[in-house]
């Protein structure tokens, strides 16, 4: 995976494309590690106003190798998740505007990268989602629940349903909808790039502690997505799902519910 960053010539504007040779730009431990890098160095260049966030021109990211994953130990994969949710929360915590330039599929973690964004603009043929639950996995909640209230998250969650592009205009999870990527994100970023740079991270701020978003390690959710990752990874349902979807089958989920889904302590 070739993980870059590009600055425009006045350095106000970043753009992080990740581009690998799998059909999806799925997204392993390694590629998690270097993205994170690169958000921490725009965060550390207080030039920057404007970050695009993007993947390949035909295909943003199929979120995790379900091949990569089953092939993790305990330890590896509880590196995976941290790795994974500094990530987020550092790309989310950003001061500055941040934009997802999604074209094809944007599913699973790619999916929660694009909306740790404050902007996503999208190709028609854009479809975006958190499938996790096909394959019996938890799906990450708190972002979309935000964007588009508990009853449509459930909707879209419970049956990890993927959302064409113009659905997802419609519930607010996308910013635009564009033929022409390029010309939108230029525009887009030209006008975005204008905005106030030493009074925008407050307001940016302001916004998130309303939703009970602090900062970094002040994500109450975060531990709880963390430990229901960990569990179901190992659980029965995400053998099964996982199976399935290597095997190019249908799953059939036969076992019971948990005696509680409080499950404390640390992944």
């Amino acid at each position: 995976m070739s993980v870059t960053l590009e600055r425009t010539d006045d350095g106000t504007v970043a753009t992080l494309r990740f581009v690998g040779e799998h059909p999806l730009n799925v997204l392993d431990a390694e590629t998690l590690e270097a993205l994170l890098d690169r958000v921490r160095e725009v965060a550390a260049d207080r030039a920057v106003r404007v970050l695009v966030l993007t993947g390949r021109d035909d295909v943003f990211s199929g979120g995790a190798d379900l091949t990569h994953l089953a092939a993790l130990d305990d330890d590896a994969y509880r590196h995976y998740l941290a790795t994974e949710y500094t990530l987020f929360a550092e790309l989310e915590d950003l001061p500055l505007v941040t934009v997802a330039v999604v074209a094809g599929a944007c599913v699973g973690n790619g999916a929660e990268m694009a909306l740790c964004c404050d902007f996503r603009i999208c190709d028609p043929a854009a479809r975006i989602g958190l499938p996790e639950m096909r394959v019996g996995f938890v799906s990450p909640a708190q972002r979309l629940a935000r964007l588009v209230g508990m009853g449509r998250a459930k909707e879209i969650l419970y049956g990890g349903r993927l959302l064409p592009a113009a659905e997802a205009l419609e519930l607010g999870l996308v910013t635009a909808v564009a033929e022409d990527l390029a010309a939108e994100t230029a525009r887009a970023t030209a006008r975005y790039a204008a905005f106030a740079p030493y009074a925008l991270p407050f307001t940016k701020a302001g916004v998130h502690r309303a939703y009970g978003v602090d900062g970094v390690g002040a994500r109450p959710f975060d531990a709880h997505e963390q430990r229901a990752a960990f569990a179901t990874f190992r659980g029965p349902d995400f053998v099964e799902g996982s199976d399935a979807a290597l095997a190019g089958r249908r799953p059939a989920f036969t076992s019971r519910r948990p005696a509680t889904t409080d499950l404390g302590g640390t992944p």
